[in-house]
């Protein structure tokens, strides 16, 4: 009687062998996916104290700009408030031709971020949906500012916490926008790199993560509400609070100027970038026209909400044109595919 046991063909060292090589690679994929674990970790961690620290160093800076374009000029107009706003120095328009010219921006903001939405596509609905946020924040801004001017006339009344809600709204979504304008920039650059198409330059751009942008708008804007860029000028709140965009509008405006693509007209992205930009040029111009052109609130606040009504549509009209543009090439993709596929099966029939 054959005691022999029988073993797998291949023999007990071949058996073994194969278990072996299953346990290895099982082990190699446990250490990739921790490996892979802690390298998101790290950099996540990174991406949360690089917004922390960018916020805030922007938000210094953005204090100290003014006073490095024109000392004399930021000295007699920027007197911060911290939401506590005096007889002397307070001035706050409420004629029509600030609230009216509000009103008008933030009907027109919704209006492009409807538009845009109407856009939303397969692939493109991400792109399209931080666009149309980027506008709403616009509109959500000039409607609580609006709603500012119109109804709160004296000093007592802009002393309250119902104002100061009201106020950090408007000036709170501008320095939030960041966020939108960042994570559009982002969403941009992953969407083209892969493309034949893509430039060599937009190829080599960093991708800012997401978590960066976050990090960063909600520390502007937590210094927004804790009222480190209130001034008793509440215009000079939004000029503090738009230059704290200059990182991603500067990352938008870079995607704009390497961006190549045959349905994003040259003069289309030249259209953009003025837009990113636009805005930079109030901040020099406000004290000008204020203590040098003897320019009344009315007429001051009429000019700077028509440079946002130029500048915002822009933005949302090249973000749509990007957006209309990818859509097109996948729906053309689409299409061709389809052609294939019908090619193929009249072959096999055949």
């Amino acid at each position: 009687m054959n005691n022999q046991r029988a073993f797998p063909a291949g023999g007990k060292e071949g058996g073994g062998e194969g278990e072996g090589h299953t346990s290895t690679s099982s082990t190699k994929d446990n250490i990739n996916n921790t490996n892979d674990a802690h390298t998101a970790t790290s950099n996540m961690s990174m991406s949360v104290l690089n917004g922390i620290l960018h916020g805030v160093v922007w938000v210094i800076l953005s204090l100290h700009i003014p006073f490095l374009l024109s000392r004399r000029d930021a000295t007699e107009i920027l007197h911060t408030a911290y939401y506590k706003y005096s007889t002397e120095l307070s001035f706050f328009d409420n004629t029509i031709w600030t609230y009216g010219t509000d009103y008008g921006l933030a009907t027109t903001m919704t209006f492009l971020a409807y538009w845009i939405l109407q856009s939303a596509h397969g692939d493109m609905k991400r792109l399209c949906n931080l666009s149309a946020s980027l506008m709403i924040l616009y509109a959500i801004s000039t409607l609580a500012g609006g709603l500012a001017h119109h109804n709160f006339f004296t000093v007592e009344s802009r002393n309250t916490a119902i104002f100061r809600v009201l106020w950090t709204t408007c000036v709170g979504t501008v320095c939030l926008a960041s966020v939108s304008m960042g994570m559009i920039g982002n969403e941009c650059l992953q969407l083209f790199r892969n493309r034949s198409d893509c430039s060599p330059i937009l190829k080599s751009m960093p991708l800012i993560s997401d978590t960066y942008w976050i990090i960063y708008g909600l520390v502007v804007t937590i210094a927004c509400g804790l009222g480190m860029i209130s001034f008793q000028r509440p215009a000079c709140d939004i000029f503090i609070a738009g230059t704290t965009q200059a990182p991603s509008t500067f990352y938008c405006m870079a995607f704009l100027y390497t961006v190549n693509h045959k349905k994003i007209a040259f003069h289309s992205r030249i259209m953009g970038i003025i837009g990113f930009i636009m805005n930079a040029a109030l901040l020099p111009i406000f004290p000008v026209l204020v203590l040098h052109l003897g320019w009344s609130l009315p007429s001051v606040n009429t000019f700077l909400h028509s440079v946002l009504f130029m500048a915002w549509s822009m933005q949302g009209i090249i973000l749509q044109r990007v957006i209309r543009a990818l859509v097109e090439d996948q729906h053309q993709q689409q299409v061709e595919e389809k052609e294939l596929k019908s090619v193929r099966n009249m072959k096999k029939v055949q």
